[in-house]
C-alpha cells in the first residue's frame, strides 16, 4: 500500500514504453499547460536566434577533432584521421544546420502531439547506427554535450531579447530547458544499461517470434511504431550498440524504414 498522495510508476513499463517514460519525466520536471503556452510566445524568439546557435555550435564541433571525425567517419568511436577534415563552409555542414535548424524549429512545436515524443525518441534512435542506410553512431558525451551547448545559447539568446518582459523570459526558458532534459533522456536511452533486464526479456521473446510469419513480425514493428511505445525492444541489443559499421542485425524482420524521419530531419549533430 503506498502512502497517501504518492504514485506508482512501473519500472518495467518505464523503460519499455515511450508513452510511459516521458509521462513520468513531464510530471517529474512538472512539464504542463503553462509550458505550452510559454514555447508557443517563445517559438518565434527561438526560430530567430536559431542561425546564429547554429552556426556557433557547428563551430565548435569543428573545433575538436574528436567530433569533427564523425563528419567524415560517420562514428565517433573511429580514432583514425580522415584524409580531408570537413570544413565549416563545405556543402556537408551547411546540409547539417539546415537539419539541426530544423530540429530546433521542431523542438519548439506542439508537445501535445504524440507525434512530437515519437521524434524525441527517433532523434536518439538514429544516433546508435539505427534506421539508416548509412549508419551513424555519436557516443552519448558528445551528443550530451552539444545538447547542453545549445541549451545554454537558446537560453542566452532569450534573455536578451528587448521585445519579452523578464517574466515571459523566465518562464520560455523553463519550459524549454524542461524540454532539452526531456530529449537528454531520450537520447540517453539508447546509450545506458538502464532497465537492460527488460530489453533481454524482449530480445528472447524476439528470437521465439523469428518462427512466426515476417507478415506478422513487419505488423507488429508498424504497430509499435504507430503507439510510440517500445521502440528499445526493436533495436536495442548490445550487438547494435559496438559494432562500428553494422546494420541492424535483425534484418530477416521487417525494415525500418518507417521509423526514419522523414526527409532525414533527426540529424541533431552529425553526417557526412
Amino acid at each position: 500500500m503506498l502512502p497517501r498522495g504518492m504514485q506508482h510508476v512501473d519500472r518495467k513499463e518505464l523503460f519499455t514504453s515511450l508513452h510511459v517514460r516521458v509521462n513520468f519525466l513531464k510530471q517529474f520536471l512538472g512539464f504542463g499547460e503553462d509550458d505550452l503556452i510559454a514555447l508557443t510566445e517563445g517559438h518565434p524568439y527561438i526560430k530567430k536566434a536559431a542561425p546564429k546557435v547554429v552556426n556557433a555550435v557547428y563551430k565548435n564541433l569543428l573545433h575538436f577533432d574528436i567530433t569533427a571525425r564523425v563528419f567524415s567517419n560517420r562514428d565517433s568511436r573511429i580514432e583514425e584521421d580522415p584524409e580531408i577534415w570537413v570544413a565549416e563552409n563545405s556543402s556537408a555542414i551547411e546540409n547539417r544546420k539546415i537539419f539541426l535548424r530544423w530540429f530546433l524549429t521542431r523542438l519548439t512545436s506542439d508537445p501535445s502531439d504524440v507525434g512530437y515524443w515519437e521524434y524525441l525518441d527517433k532523434v536518439g534512435f538514429m544516433h546508435v547506427g539505427q534506421g539508416r542506410r548509412n549508419p551513424l553512431h555519436v557516443e552519448y558525451t558528445f551528443l550530451g554535450a552539444t545538447l547542453g551547448y545549445i541549451q545554454n545559447a537558446i537560453v542566452e539568446a532569450i534573455l536578451s531579447e528587448p521585445n519579452l518582459q523578464i517574466g515571459r523570459k523566465i518562464a520560455i526558458v523553463k519550459a524549454f530547458c524542461k524540454l532539452i532534459w526531456i530529449q537528454n533522456d531520450l537520447l540517453a536511452r539508447y546509450h545506458t544499461h538502464d532497465g537492460e533486464e527488460y530489453q533481454q526479456f524482449s530480445a528472447e521473446n524476439d528470437v521465439e517470434s523469428d518462427s512466426t510469419s515476417s507478415k506478422a513480425d513487419c505488423s507488429a514493428a508498424m504497430s509499435i511504431n504507430s503507439t510510440g511505445t517500445g521502440y528499445i525492444k526493436w533495436v536495442r541489443n548490445k550487438e547494435n550498440m559496438v559494432t562500428p559499421s553494422s546494420n541492424s542485425s535483425r534484418s530477416s524482420l521487417c525494415p525500418f524504414g518507417g521509423v526514419g524521419l522523414e526527409d532525414q530531419r533527426a540529424e541533431l549533430v552529425t553526417r557526412k
